[in-house]
């Protein structure tokens, strides 16, 4: 019987191995401590969808499903902005990524001011003939709806997803067919009316019924069923087994060399056990092993940025009504040592809510300092006005989202030639994909459909 070991890591990783496993597979499983979303993630291809789906489906007519795992959708809550006149105003609903579809509505006027959505009016009345595709998002906005759009709303939106503003951005990766939306509308906020519909669904989230950390028991709970085995002792080191690249040999912590055919993990696990290899007893450094090694460093993520959520206490300002606001509230914050940071306020910042703050995007660096910069929490807290700290923040460092076809075509590239290198080996999780677990499942799962026709004997 073929055999694959999972070293662990997140949900792509898991159920990579759960498709090995389905076809007979034996599956044994390093660390079952799967690492889950820390929020709701979107799901624009239906990746995620599907999966949970799949978990929460009976295995037989007979048997009961796990309804925990069963998808549950959630529309994004409508988000307030700093307005012109300094004002709290909601985000125009008709809008996509900040340009308003209907410039002159009362929305748009309130945040933008008269003459910003003035401005963003005239759009519709310059001749087609200069209507093109500008690749750059900044450089769109501002020559078709004004800075004023682009400063107030489209700026804080682009930052909180890509760490940068939109001059940084390509429209090609914020809002996939903006640009042809445009060419047939003849205007911007006119091409924002026509992507209405697709963006909502792209921005929409999705979620377990019962929440990630239950999905993940079910998920291991699903790989047991199909016979997988947790591996009892801790893996040192792995390596190829041959230098015809046929196999993984895997060192454990008693010493045991244990060969396996094929071998999935998140790309920090199989880099952590990949570096040790060379310091392997009797095992010495080899070419084989600096390969594999130098193969996952190209995998890193060009970018990243820190991520931190912190809990408070209090309630926000009050609106003139004397209630709270129940939407979102975001802003970008500057802060002296680290620059740019985007704070997201949940629910306007009632009691017992938290602040999601998301740093800019720098040189890739999963080992930064997981420590906020001294300004950032208490300008956060003047800006949205808020109470007290209720909790220690929690600072995590994960890959920025692509902002540029050159990004996601470079680790595109890198992943591709680390695949054929490899094709035993199933380097999984979002870190690969720019933070975006749908894309991470859909190529993980299609190595792994790939790797067992290989394993089973139906293909070469």
């Amino acid at each position: 019987m073929k055999q694959a070991l999972l070293l662990g890591g997140g949900v792509a990783a898991f159920a990579a191995a759960l498709d090995l496993a389905e076809v007979g597979v034996e599956v044994w499983i390093a660390d079952t401590a799967i690492r889950v979303p820390e929020r709701d993630v979107r799901d624009p291809g239906g990746e995620v969808a599907a999966l949970l789906g799949e978990i929460a489906a009976p295995l037989t007519p007979e048997a009961h499903g796990t309804p925990g795992a069963a998808p549950s959708t959630v529309t994004p809550a409508q988000v307030s902005l700093i307005a012109r006149d300094g004002a709290w105003r909601p985000l125009p609903e008709s809008s996509v990524w900040g340009i308003p579809a209907v410039p002159l509505s009362r929305a748009a006027l309130a945040l933008f001011g008269a003459p910003g959505a003035f401005r963003a009016y005239l759009d519709r009345l310059k001749p087609v003939l200069t209507i093109g595709k500008e690749p750059n998002l900044g450089k769109l906005v501002d020559s078709r709806v004004g800075r004023a759009v682009r400063e107030t709303a489209v700026d804080p939106l682009v930052h909180e997803r890509f760490g940068v503003r939109a001059h940084d951005a390509e429209v090609a990766l914020v809002e996939q067919g903006l640009n042809e939306a445009l060419t047939r509308a003849g205007s911007l906020s006119g091409g924002a009316m026509q992507q209405q519909e697709a963006h909502v669904a792209r921005e929409t989230v999705v979620a377990p019924a019962a929440g990630w950390h239950e999905f993940g028991e079910l998920l291991v709970a699903h790989l047991e069923l199909y016979g997988a085995k947790r591996f009892t002792s801790s893996v040192v080191s792995c390596e190829r087994a041959s230098s015809q690249g046929a196999g993984w040999t895997v060192t454990d912590a008693e010493g045991r060399r244990l060969a396996f055919d094929a071998v999935i993990g998140d790309l920090e696990d199989i880099a952590r056990v990949a570096v040790n290899a060379s310091g392997v007893a009797d095992a010495g450094p080899t070419e084989g092993v600096a390969g594999l090694v130098a193969a996952l460093a190209s995998l890193l993520p060009a970018t990243t940025r820190q991520y931190a959520d912190i809990g408070i206490q209090g309630e926000s300002a009050r609106s003139a009504d004397g209630h709270a606001p129940a939407d979102d509230r975001l802003l970008l914050l500057e802060t002296a040592e680290a620059g740019t940071w985007t704070a997201r306020v949940l629910g306007g910042g009632v009691n017992g809510s938290a602040i999601w703050l998301s740093g800019p995007a720098g040189p890739g660096d999963l080992q930064l300092p997981a420590r906020l910069p001294a300004d950032l929490l208490t300008g956060a807290i003047e800006a949205a006005g808020l109470g007290d700290v209720a909790s220690e923040p929690v600072v995590r460092v994960r890959a920025a989202a692509f902002a540029t076809l050159a990004e996601r075509d470079a680790a595109e590239l890198a992943r591709a030639e680390c695949a054929a290198a490899y094709p035993d080996l199933i380097v999984a999780g979002e870190q690969l994909h720019g933070g975006e677990l749908g894309e991470a499942l859909a190529e993980a799962r299609q190595r792994a459909v790939v790797l067992r026709r290989k394993l089973t004997g139906i293909s070469e």
